[in-house]
């Protein structure tokens, strides 16, 4: 099932991307949309919107960094923050361990160490992390959606 997704502003569009669905797969998930839209703690949730406390942003690198939390709860996955280890741990999917660490280029999953071209932070009492990392650990297909100057307006999580 393809679905196109298009992102307006002053009615004209800004950004446009093809979502493609599986149907009938057994993974719970499957089919699961997430939208994250820079600066906007609006995000939709398989068409619902929901209201966070956080906007996604851009960082000084490029990198799009959204709040963890919001994102990794939006496909039920359990987070937990260590606040004197500055730690961020996501349980998901009944077997995925991913655990990054504010200031920290260096990441595992189920155990396994990586590493980031950015680092998470800890702005506003919400640890935001650079999304590909983290979306991709969690085996997440993650889609860009640019505006007219060629920035990421949105990013669309999808498995």
């Amino acid at each position: 099932l393809e679905l196109v997704v298009t992102v307006e502003k002053d009615g004209k569009i800004v950004a446009a991307d093809t979502l493609n669905y599986t149907v009938g797969a057994a993974d719970p998930l499957a089919g699961r949309t997430v939208v994250m839209t820079v600066d906007s703690t609006e995000y939709v949730v398989n068409n619902n919107i929901i209201t966070g406390d956080a906007a996604p942003y851009i960082d000084s690198a490029w990198r799009t960094m959204v709040p963890i939390r919001a994102l990794a709860e939006a496909f039920d996955a359990e987070v937990y923050w260590n606040q004197d280890d500055e730690t961020v741990t996501i349980n998901f999917d009944a077997g995925t361990k991913i655990v990054m660490t504010v200031d920290e280029t260096t990441y595992t999953v189920n155990g396994e160490e990586a590493t980031m071209d950015t680092e998470p932070v800890n702005t506003g009492s919400r640890v935001y992390v650079p999304i590909r990392f983290a979306a991709e650990a969690m085996g997440f297909h993650v889609t860009p959606l640019y505006n007219d100057a060629g920035l990421t307006a949105s990013v669309v999580f999808q498995r």
